[in-house]
């Protein structure tokens, strides 16, 4: 199962569980407010007629009851006006803030403009208003959901960042792990070959032997001994060495070169007409080139032209350009064909960019990035390395 394809399921998963617990807060909550809304107004509804019995008490009357229900409103802000809107009182209000006129004024514009009046009447005709304003409860309830919108998505992110990050942490020490392990099962056996081949030179045998199939065994020999050395490098902080990188870049070529088939033509391009010093770890390096000139010539039919090009610019920085003319890829591909698993290839493991990325970037402290690429026209990957 291809891991990016479970990443982005994990995504939407997650993302849908989000969106859930969104939509069920804010209904909740929308509902939860409704509700109080529903019942204040009732508490101002029942204020108002009271207001109105207290108009129509007859003298001697016992109305004890009825202030006390006034009283009783001790959360909800309101105005009291004349039948003109003018201030008649209010209440549950800062105290200070009270004393202010254009204060009250303005609060009750908000509460004219919102609609939440109530007519005082007496003998049939409104004599007073009672305007209102939602309690302190309902304005913290109106945004509680936010709030909780913001703890919730800081939660999914802290998570999915924690989530990923120890995804990659252990993806991490698993190549590192099959790296190492690959670079001593090599070791064991390249050595017993070294001794074959040192037991084979000192010994009496024909002539085109020792001239023809030792040189090569050697040479294969040498390459083992490269490869393993790689492989060992791989999760400890190498050796860089001050050297001119075309001269690693041009090793790597011609060692291409000598593996292409017939038709595809590997050409190097030096425009620094120097050489350039690089603090880098000619092994690892080789291997970056080796890479990507090999998934060039994989991205063709057979034939094709692969160009190698080494430049400089104003930023003190050494560009490295490998373009080929094979298949291309999809834009939404450039990011992704650095990530470990991520291939292209029906047979990839997807493995070999991502090792160019981390020794471009973690061991050189350079970049590399898809520079352009076209479907049916060919790639061009861009190495950045600062002088």
């Amino acid at each position: 199962m291809n891991p990016y394809r479970f990443e982005f399921r994990f995504r939407m998963v997650l993302l849908l569980c989000a969106l859930l617990i969104i939509s069920a807060t804010l209904w909740y909550s929308n509902l939860l407010a409704k509700k109080l809304a529903f019942e204040e107004r009732k508490k101002m509804e029942l204020l108002a007629n009271t207001y109105e019995k207290l108009n129509s008490v007859e003298d001697g009357s016992d109305y004890t009851f009825l202030l006390d229900i006034i009283q009783e409103n001790k959360t909800i802000p309101l105005i009291l006006t004349d039948k003109e809107f003018r201030l008649a009182g209010s209440r549950n209000f800062d105290s200070i803030k009270a004393l202010d006129s254009s204060f009250l004024k303005k609060e009750l514009n908000l509460m004219l403009l919102n609609g939440d009046t109530i007519g005082i009447k007496y003998q049939g005709k409104t004599i007073q208003y009672i305007c209102y304003k939602d309690s302190t409860l309902l304005s913290e309830l109106k945004y509680y959901p936010y709030i909780q919108l913001l703890i919730i998505s800081i939660f999914l992110a802290v998570a999915y960042f924690a989530f990923f990050s120890s995804q990659r942490s252990i993806q991490n020490q698993l190549w590192v792990g099959m790296a190492k392990e690959t670079a001593h099962q090599i070791a064991t056996p390249l050595s017993s070959l070294g001794g074959w081949v040192d037991y084979l030179t000192e010994k009496d045998i024909p002539e085109n032997i020792k001239e023809k199939v030792l040189p090569e065994m050697n040479h294969d020999l040498e390459r083992l001994s490269i490869i393993t050395d790689r492989f060992s490098k791989i999760g400890s902080q190498p050796e860089l060495i001050l050297k001119p990188i075309s001269e690693s870049v041009s090793d790597a070529v011609n060692y291409m070169k000598r593996r292409a088939p017939a038709k595809i033509q590997i050409e190097l391009k030096d425009e620094t007409n120097t050489n350039i010093l690089i603090s880098h770890n000619p092994a690892l390096m080789n291997w970056v080139f080796e890479n990507l000139i090999r998934n060039a010539l994989d991205a063709m039919n057979e034939s094709g032209s692969i160009i190698v090009n080494i430049k400089s610019n104003e930023k003190n920085t050494v560009l490295i350009d490998i373009k080929d003319s094979g298949k291309g890829m999809e834009t939404k591909d450039f990011k992704n064909v650095f990530k470990p698993g991520f291939s292209t290839k029906k047979r990839g493991w997807g493995i070999g960019l991502a090792l160019c990325k981390r020794i471009i970037e973690d061991y050189h402290k350079g970049s590399i990035i898809v520079l352009h690429s076209e479907l049916g026209k060919g790639t061009t990957f861009r190495i950045h390395l600062p002088v």
